[in-house]
């Protein structure tokens, strides 16, 4: 059963899934990398968004965070390592 899970990982890398473990904790996130004991996920974060909240636009950070006036702050990915095995995964929507 845990083999299955691994080679449906396998297939799924670089999408976005869900993944729900067998101690119920869930995580989401685009499959980066897949070994015999974890599964690796690039988990999306509004930390960036969230530093920039309330602050005025400078040119120092328009480098510092990806973009330029106009353009929306370019969202930043966490890795986090799951450990097999996994009760279950699945496809989720992404949108940019």
């Amino acid at each position: 059963m845990e083999t299955d899970y691994k080679q449906l990982c396998w297939r799924l890398m670089n999408q976005y899934v869900g993944i729900n473990t067998t101690d119920g904790h869930s995580y989401d996130g685009f499959i980066t990398h897949v070994d015999n004991e974890y599964v690796t996920l690039a988990v999306p974060t509004n930390e960036m968004i969230e530093e920039m909240r309330g602050m005025p636009a400078q040119e120092s950070t328009y480098r510092q965070f990806g973009f330029h006036p106009g353009f929306f702050p370019r969202r930043r990915f966490l890795q986090r390592r799951i450990p097999f095995p996994i009760s279950s995964i699945f496809l989720l929507p992404f949108f940019i």
